[in-house]
């Protein structure tokens, strides 16, 4: 498929993100349940330890396969079988061979963060490495189809899985071990889920065809990847090193929801526009790259304004007031949350216009200067880590759109009006909510009372200042239900 006419870039791709969001929306839901639960019965430094952990998993994380399933989408017809081949050959390899090297890394790691128990927590959670090299490549192909509903199928069950496990074993007294035994069920259930959806039958030799192409492509994204885990996991490296697992604890229930409801966004969106702008002809990128930050922002800022306004409530309904000092986390990161999330498209016309590069000339600055102001504050603790954090994130998003802007010749005042609708509905929907969530007494009154009213205002607000977001996807929707009548 060459190009992508108006009608499908407007429904097929759009609808898939809309639709891909909103099953992992509710994969995001049982999560949410799980942590709500298992806050309830752990303690700050039980999430804390586990967070340490997967930190340093996220940085080996970033290497699990050299970038070979990134570059396994953008492959042709009839190329992909033999390349799908020799990328799971590889990506087995690796992943066991990651898993082998952090069992061996285990002591140093536990030495760095001053925490003995990580040397039997760490090669425990190195296992998913192997785990998921075994279902990497069938996880690529249903990606590069846009076959989401076989990856949300296995997202379920990794969630469902982990999130069950975890519970059981927390109730049964396993303390910090239910968070890491459920961890790893979970990538288990997802590989074998992806095995019984995706017809990829892997043949068990060796195959080296189309590897040097794979890594040339992959490697760069790689490095990109690599960036990106350093960026992303800085606050964390630094709140564990200097401010203790307690306070790390803290930290991440207050990153919980922004991630959960706002930058899991970034992750459909970064899903769907890969292959979507792949497929896309050059001089049709600009009206892609337009729409779909349009349609982003009209998902990640009412979602932001509402979890900023009614963050203290829904931190005490969820988890409980021992983790009332999350909140003021939660206000900053809610910033940083959306910024992360509008950025997405620009990253995704480095890739698909050859300019990967462009990526990781942006990140290696943006590191420095977050390692910087992290050295320099983290002492003063968790909200001065999330201030950091988010004033970095803004800035890089604004340089990075603008560059992205610069590369399909799109000029400022097209992105500013892009994004102007959603913006303004959300500022209006904030002025609704704020006064109703301080005037509503009771956590959950005010959760539910102000959150009501926020999504009828945006709605209102929305069909006024941008009347084309709802229309297209209610057009949608009364589309296919007419389809489905009409069979």
């Amino acid at each position: 498929m060459a190009t992508l006419p108006d009608q499908s870039l407007g429904s097929r791709t759009l609808r898939g993100m809309f639709w891909a969001y909103g099953a992992y929306v509710g994969g995001r839901g049982v999560v949410l349940v799980s942590t709500a639960i298992l806050a309830r019965l752990l303690t700050p430094a039980d999430f804390g330890l586990v967070a340490l952990a997967l930190v340093f998993m996220t940085f080996m994380e970033t290497i699990q396969d050299l970038g070979l399933t990134q570059a396994l989408i953008v492959s042709s017809p009839a190329e992909e079988p033999a390349r799908a081949q020799t990328t799971f050959v590889w990506t087995v390899v690796i992943g066991a061979t990651l898993a082998l090297l952090v069992s061996g890394l285990s002591p140093l790691v536990a030495q760095f963060f001053g925490h003995h128990d990580l040397r039997a927590i760490i090669p425990v959670l190195g296992l998913s490495f192997f785990f998921e090299s075994l279902g990497s490549t069938h996880d690529s192909l249903a990606r590069k189809h846009l076959n989401y509903r076989v990856r949300t199928i296995a997202t379920g069950a990794d969630v469902l899985l982990r999130g069950g496990t975890g519970i059981v074993l927390a109730l049964s007294g396993f303390g910090v071990w239910s968070l890491v035994l459920g961890y790893l069920v979970g990538t288990a259930a997802r590989t074998v889920t992806l095995w019984a959806l995706v017809p990829f039958r892997p043949r068990l030799r060796p195959s080296g065809e189309h590897l040097g192409s794979l890594i040339r492509l992959g490697g760069v994204l790689t490095l990109v990847d690599v960036a990106a885990a350093f960026a992303r996991n800085l606050d964390y490296l630094f709140v564990g090193r200097v401010l203790g697992v307690a306070s790390l604890g803290l930290y991440s229930i207050g990153f919980r929801l922004p991630e959960l409801l706002i930058m899991n966004i970034s992750i459909v969106a970064a899903d769907v526009l890969f292959p979507a702008y792949s497929a896309l002809a050059e001089e049709r990128r600009r009206e892609g790259f337009l729409v779909s930050l349009r349609y982003l922002a009209a998902l990640v800022l009412p979602l932001g304004v509402g979890l900023a306004l009614l963050a203290h409530p829904f931190v005490l309904a969820l988890f409980g007031d021992q983790w009332d000092r999350s909140v003021p986390v939660l206000h900053v990161l809610v910033a940083y949350a959306v910024f992360s999330t509008l950025n997405i498209p620009a990253g995704t016309i480095y890739k698909v216009s050859g300019r990967a590069w462009i990526l990781l000339a942006v990140s290696v600055p943006y590191v420095l200067v977050l390692a910087t102001t992290l050295l320099l504050f983290a002492h003063r603790g968790i909200i001065a880590v999330a201030i950091c954090m988010t004033a970095c994130q803004a800035t890089g998003a604004i340089v990075s759109i603008g560059i992205a802007g610069k590369i399909l010749a799109v000029p400022y005042r097209r992105i500013g009006r892009a994004l102007l609708g959603p913006l303004a509905a959300a500022l209006g929907m904030a002025g609704v909510v704020f006064p109703v969530s301080r005037l509503v007494g009771g956590v959950w009154p005010a959760l539910v009372v102000g959150g009501a009213a926020g999504t009828c205002a945006y709605a209102g607000l929305l069909w006024l200042t941008a009347p084309d977001i709802p229309q297209r996807l209610l057009g949608g929707v009364l589309s296919r239900l007419s389809l489905r009548i009409s069979r």
